[in-house]
């Protein structure tokens, strides 16, 4: 998906990928990805005004960069994540929220995230690893 504008959600379920990219792209609805398996999972400069869920997945590296989102949460649950993950440049304006997630390589999402002025990072921010 490159150069998009998106009116429906997006679901992806039970899928076998080699890579899913999005590339400034606009979601007005919530892109879901549940049950698969994706190698490499990249959204550069996209916004996600519908928000984003991954749930019950594998995935191998995961990038989310430059991109933004400030209507609904990006909910990630149950997925084990087994390459790098790169939230770098991202501007988020509601909930990130992580739950029972496997990070094979380790993460350093928390300090690539960026927030709006006056905006704590605790405040959106929500892992239970």
């Amino acid at each position: 998906m490159i150069d998009a504008f998106y009116k429906e959600a997006v679901l992806i379920k039970k899928a076998i990928c080699n890579t899913v990219k999005g590339v400034r792209v606009v979601y007005k609805k919530r892109i879901e990805i549940k049950d698969s398996v994706i190698s490499e999972l990249t959204f550069f400069e996209a916004d996600f005004e519908g928000g984003l869920t991954i749930s019950n997945s594998v995935i191998g590296s995961f990038r989310l960069m430059d991109s933004r989102y400030s209507q609904e949460p990006i909910i990630i649950r149950n997925c084990i994540f087994t390459g790098d993950i790169d939230f770098k440049g991202g501007v988020f304006e509601k909930d990130i929220v992580i739950e029972g997630c496997i990070f094979l390589k380790g993460h350093n999402f928390i300090q690539d995230i960026e927030y709006p002025k006056g905006v704590s990072r605790p405040e959106y921010f929500k892992v239970k690893l």
